[in-house]
């Protein structure tokens, strides 16, 4: 085959078919290419290369099959482990008012402190494995803190309550403001200037539940054999159902 009549996209494509290195000028491409077809001439065995993401290959290793293990980005690492942290705190800060109720408003919101601290939890543990919706949920369950803390801010010591962390006059009104902005802007670094390989989705445990439940919700349109009303049903029911037109029973 003419390598040097292919585009650098091309050349790329056979690399990527061939499971070797694609990086790189199209003269490295080339070359790379060329020693592939020469040591599939030859009948030599194609060795898998277990290699980092991003280090080069050794050049007695280049046209050999590599198996590229991705790199972890540590900036989502050190983000979701933090926000782990911060959320233990609150999970803790709130559980502390579950020991006391003289301050009613305090016990009764204990409960809703304990949810915006497993939010974070979850937030957190699903940044650190790299998923963009772990950084939406964190950003969600902030919007909710801060509004929160908002309208429950203590002016005194006494006035603490489960979902705030600051008291004070309006100044720490404006402070406790203030950080809230500043954490919304540092869970949300990433989307500006992450590495846009972030995973879609969910995890495998948690999307084979929602897809569960999704089946559950949906409908299935059936015609009655007696009156032609078009019923809805379960899409995943069989058995007997009965129109509540005509009162026919028919099987599905």
């Amino acid at each position: 085959m003419d390598y040097e009549a292919s585009t650098l996209l091309e050349l790329k494509k056979l690399c990527k078919q061939r499971g070797i290195k694609i990086s790189g000028s199209k003269d490295d491409v080339v070359i790379r290419l060329m020693e592939y077809d020469e040591m599939a001439a030859g009948g030599r065995p194609q060795a898998p290369v277990f290699q980092q993401a991003g280090s080069p290959a050794p050049m007695h290793m280049q046209g050999f099959q590599q198996i590229m293990i991705p790199q972890q980005n540590s900036m989502y690492q050190t983000l979701g482990t933090f926000v782990i942290l911060y959320s233990l705190v609150r999970i803790g800060w709130s559980m502390l008012w579950t020991l006391n109720n003289e301050q009613m408003i305090g016990w009764l919101l204990a409960p809703v402190g304990f949810f915006i601290g497993i939010g974070f939890l979850a937030g957190g543990a699903l940044i650190h494995q790299e998923y963009k919706n772990g950084i939406l949920l964190t950003l969600a369950v902030l919007v909710i803190s801060g509004f929160l803390s908002i309208a429950f801010h203590a002016e005194t010591m006494g006035d603490m309550n489960p979902v705030t962390l600051v008291w004070g006059d309006s100044a720490m009104f404006m402070t406790s403001i203030l950080c809230s902005f500043t954490c919304f802007a540092i869970v949300g670094l990433p989307l500006l200037l992450g590495d846009g390989n972030m995973k879609q989705g969910w995890p495998p445990s948690l999307q084979r539940i929602f897809d569960r439940t999704g089946k559950a919700n949906e409908k299935r349109q059936v015609v009655c054999g007696s009156c032609n009303e078009k019923l809805k049903i379960p899409s995943e029911y069989s058995g007997n159902i009965q129109c509540p037109s005509c009162k026919s029973t028919m099987k599905v």
